[in-house]
């Protein structure tokens, strides 16, 4: 039977989330992250979802791999972050959109926002990363083509007092309607 998280787990999961944390230098350790994992790969997918992969990202040599499919600005940020989760989908190839594997791109999207609230559940802070070049990310984790790059996520521990705190969100009255 469901039930309603208290609020004090609400605002760990979204209230209080800080959108730009400042890293502390605390490593994640792997118990954590195939916790995480338990988590994401519980949520429910769609129908026609593939399996996913979470590709953990923590040594610098891994992270250099990374750095060429970045822009300028999240490259300059990618060593400080402990962890970048890489979300990718059984199968391989660039996910489009507008193209018949549509429903792999929205698998990817929704296993990140499980990847999100599941760190958060478990005490990390994340920043999602939304821009960055899923070939490239392919060609260098994964050249034998068996997972199709959807999300990307900076995960450790942040900096409270140095983090920026979370933007005001729009009131319910602006953003909803109920017809």
């Amino acid at each position: 039977m469901p039930r309603i998280l208290s609020d004090e787990s609400l605002d760990t999961l979204f209230r209080n989330a800080s959108p730009q944390p400042v890293w502390l230098d605390r490593p994640v350790g792997d118990t954590l992250l195939r916790a995480l994992w338990e988590l994401v790969r519980a949520g429910p997918a769609g129908d026609k979802s593939s399996s996913a992969q979470i590709l953990f990202l923590r040594s610098d040599a891994a992270k250099e791999r990374l750095a060429p499919a970045l822009p300028a600005e999240e490259r300059a940020d990618l060593p400080a972050a402990p962890v970048i989760a890489v979300i990718a989908s059984e199968g391989g190839g660039a996910v489009d959109c507008t193209e018949p594997r549509a429903p792999a791109a929205r698998d990817g999207a929704l296993r990140g926002a499980y990847l999100t609230s599941a760190a958060r559940a478990l005490g990390l802070d994340c920043r999602p990363i939304w821009d960055f070049h899923a070939a490239t990310i392919e060609a260098a984790f994964s050249p034998e083509g068996t997972g199709a790059v959807t999300f990307l996520c900076a995960l450790g521990y942040g900096d409270e007092a140095r983090s920026e705190p979370p933007q005001p969100r729009r009131d319910p009255a602006e953003a909803c309607r109920i017809l």
